[in-house]
C-alpha cells in the first residue's frame, strides 16, 4: 500500500466517520411542548475535519516519489479537503 493510498483512506475516514458518531454537546429548548431551538456542537467532527484538511495538504504538497505528484492524487486531496471543510461547518451546526 502506497503512502498516498494510506493518506487517502485516512482522510476519507476523518471526513466521513463523524457523520456516523456524535461526540459533542446537544441542546434542545421546548416551549409549550414544541421544540423551538435545537443546537449541537460535534467536537469530534471539528477535530476530524481539521485532520482531514491536514491530510489533504500532505497529499497535495508533500511528495516522496514522482508517482505521488500525479494529478489524480491532487484531485483526491481536493475532494478530501472539501469533505473536511463541510464536516467542520456541519459539526459547528452552521448548516443542517
Amino acid at each position: 500500500m502506497t503512502r498516498q493510498l494510506k493518506l487517502l483512506v485516512a482522510g476519507l475516514a476523518c471526513a466521513l466517520v463523524p457523520y456516523l458518531f456524535f461526540v459533542g454537546i446537544s441542546q434542545t429548548k421546548k416551549v409549550n411542548g414544541q421544540v423551538v431551538v435545537e443546537e449541537s456542537l460535534n467536537i469530534g467532527g471539528v477535530i476530524a475535519g481539521i485532520a482531514a484538511i491536514a491530510i489533504a495538504w500532505a497529499m497535495a504538497m508533500k511528495w516522496e516519489t514522482e508517482a505521488d505528484k500525479a494529478p489524480h492524487w491532487r484531485i483526491a486531496a481536493a475532494v478530501i479537503a472539501l469533505l473536511g471543510a463541510a464536516q467542520i461547518v456541519i459539526s459547528l451546526d452552521l448548516i443542517g
